[in-house]
C-alpha cells in the first residue's frame, strides 16, 4: 500500500484531542503517519483541575508532557515543538513561523495538513495566526509536493454554532468530511480527561460524555476547493 501522512498544525496541547484525536486514531490503525506541530507550550493556560495546582513555571512542561503522553497513546509521532509563547504568534514574525511549519512539510511529506481555519473556531489570535503561517506554508509546499497534497481546516456542526453560539461562519461551519469516530471516543474523552492541568479539558470531556454529543469530527476541504457539502467519511475515501 501507498505511504499515507498526515501533518495537523496546532497552537497549544490539548487543541489536537479537542477536535482531531478520533480522527488520529482512524488512520493510525490503519497505518498512516501522523504528525502534529504545537506552536506553544500553552504557557497562560489554567493552573490546575480537579485538586492539581501548579505554578506559572511549572505549567509549560506539564502541558508538553500531557501532550507527548496522549500522542503516544493515539499512535502519533512525537510532536514537533515550535518554542513560541503562548499568546505572542499574532506578534510573531511570518517569515520564521512559516518557514518552521514549511521545513516540516518538507520533512514528513504530507498527503493531507489539517489546521485551524481563518476565525480558529474561538477567534483565539494564537489560532488565527496558526491558520495563516500554515496557509501560507501550504502554498510554498504544493509547489514542490511530489504529488498533490489536500488542506482542510477543522469545522464544526451548525447546531454546534448555535448552541455555543460561536461567531463561525464560512468553511468552518461547512464541512466536507465527516469521521466517525465512535471506535475511539472513549479514548478521546479519556485523552481530554488526561490534560489535568486544563479545566477547559474537563470541560469538554463531560460534554462528550452526555448522549446528546455525537462521535463525529469535522473538516472542510480547502484544496483543492470543495464546496458542495459534505462529500465523504474520511480523508481518503
Amino acid at each position: 500500500m501507498a505511504r499515507r501522512c498526515i501533518l495537523a498544525v496546532y497552537s497549544h496541547p490539548d487543541d489536537e484531542t479537542t477536535v482531531t484525536a478520533g480522527t488520529f486514531m482512524r488512520y493510525a490503525q490503519e497505518g498512516v503517519e501522523v504528525y502534529v506541530i504545537t506552536a506553544t507550550r500553552g504557557e497562560w493556560g489554567a493552573l490546575g483541575s480537579g485538586g492539581m495546582v501548579l505554578t506559572r513555571e511549572e505549567l509549560p512542561a506539564v502541558r508538553e508532557a500531557e501532550l507527548r503522553a496522549n500522542l503516544k497513546t493515539y499512535g502519533v509521532n512525537p510532536p514537533l515543538m515550535l518554542d513560541y509563547i503562548d499568546g505572542t504568534l499574532k506578534d510573531a514574525d511570518i517569515g520564521e513561523h512559516v518557514g518552521l511549519i514549511l521545513a516540516e512539510m518538507k520533512r514528513v511529506k504530507p498527503d493531507v495538513v489539517i489546521t485551524w481555519g481563518p476565525t480558529g473556531i474561538s477567534h483565539h489570535d494564537d489560532h488565527i495566526a496558526t491558520s495563516q503561517a500554515t496557509d501560507a506554508a501550504f502554498k510554498q509546499y504544493l509547489a514542490i509536493a511530489e504529488k498533490g497534497p489536500r488542506l482542510f481546516y477543522v469545522a464544526v456542526p451548525k447546531n454546534f454554532v448555535e448552541e455555543f453560539d460561536l461567531d463561525v461562519d464560512g468553511p468552518e461551519a461547512n464541512a466536507t468530511v465527516e469521521i466517525d469516530i465512535t471506535a475511539n471516543k472513549a479514548t478521546k474523552i479519556q485523552g481530554l480527561r488526561n490534560y489535568k492541568s486544563q479545566e477547559d479539558a474537563q470541560e469538554v470531556a463531560a460534554m462528550m460524555e452526555t448522549e446528546q454529543w455525537g462521535a463525529i469530527e469535522m473538516f472542510h476541504q480547502v484544496y483543492p476547493p470543495v464546496t458542495k457539502g459534505v462529500v465523504s467519511t474520511g480523508f481518503w475515501d
